[in-house]
């Protein structure tokens, strides 16, 4: 039998997301008569495994356990941690060490996607445009004046490695701005700032499975509060239309900048990424590469928009790494 191990849980202030995202996973996996299906959960407390409704201890470094006196290390590992280590390349480091596939993006990409900053200078390069963005650190923040001179307000202040938009903070005054900096440093030692684009919010999924590549329906998300913030993506305060009412113009413009980013960097598996439209063009903001998961996520919204079946979308891209 082939050995699967859902990966969910991690360190960051996602672990809660990530928990039911496996929990949706996991369910989507778990009848397949060719697999043993594992439950893995990461923690700061204690990483472990589950299965069978028994729990057994697991050996981060050489990514196994014992099981019944016999040590399992998986074939193939579903990755749904979001945030650390899931999304910033540790975690594939570790599996890329044990020589075992895994859904999401290597550690190279993953580095690059999970820090903000980087990221938009790479797509920069490739002709996207973005929002201007200044990174604060404890090193610099003494001469914050000086360095948000090209910012206007309101602006997005950010930690530059992280997600759910935890940490998130729209500032629309200057002497506001110091203490939604030390919001964002509680999740991260680097902070975005950035300026602020008015517009249409969309966000639009991809899979990518070794040669073929699905770009999702485009989702519309029109929040109830400021932005689109943790409570307008996992409470419920927020319109969420797909596919959205998004013109041919910016969306063919969405699909280049995707496949231009795909076609220079090794992005894998299921990705998320968000676009602010002025004016029929897109701005990027960032890409999620292990992207919410559940029921209610954006990404199962927009397979089922696209006429796919969850399940076998979840499958097939297990197989793929087979």
């Amino acid at each position: 039998m082939v050995n699967i191990a859902v990966v969910f849980g991690g360190y960051s202030s996602e672990y809660e997301v990530s928990i039911k995202s496996g929990k949706f996973i996991y369910k989507n996996l778990k009848n397949n008569s060719d697999w043993n299906v594992y439950e893995v959960c990461i923690s700061k407390e204690k990483n472990f495994v589950r299965y069978n409704k028994k729990v057994y201890d697991l050996d981060y470094e050489s990514f196994s356990f014992n099981f019944n006196g016999t040590v399992i290390k998986p074939n193939a590992v579903f990755n749904i941690i979001h945030g650390d280590p899931g999304e910033n390349g540790d975690l594939a480091e570790i599996l890329e060490k044990n020589k075992i596939p895994q859904t999401a993006c290597d550690v190279s990409v993953s580095k690059l996607t999970s820090n903000k900053k980087k990221y938009i200078e790479f797509v920069n390069s490739l002709g996207i445009p973005s929002s201007k963005q200044v990174l604060i650190t404890n090193k610099n923040i003494d001469n914050l004046s000086s360095l948000i001179d090209s910012i206007s307000f309101p602006c997005i202040v950010k930690p530059n490695n992280g997600g759910s938009s935890i940490g998130v903070s729209k500032v629309y005054k200057s002497n506001e701005i110091n203490e939604k900096i030390q919001i964002a440093f509680k999740e991260d030692d680097e902070v975005l700032i950035e300026s602020f684009l008015d517009g249409q919010e969309v966000s639009v999924g991809v899979i990518q499975n070794k040669n073929k590549r699905i770009i999702l329906p485009i989702t519309e998300i029109i929040s109830n509060n400021d932005f689109f913030d943790y409570n307008a993506k996992y409470l419920g305060e927020s319109q969420e239309i797909t596919p959205g009412n998004i013109s041919e113009k910016s969306k063919k413009k969405i699909h280049e900048y995707l496949n231009i980013i795909y076609d220079n960097i090794n992005l894998n598996g299921i990705t998320r990424s968000e676009f602010i439209i002025i004016d029929d063009i897109p701005y990027i903001l960032e890409t999620n590469t292990v992207p919410g998961f559940t029921k209610q996520s954006i990404v199962p919204q927009q397979i089922e928009a696209q006429n796919l079946n969850i399940k076998d979308v979840i499958n097939d891209l297990v197989r793929s790494i087979l």
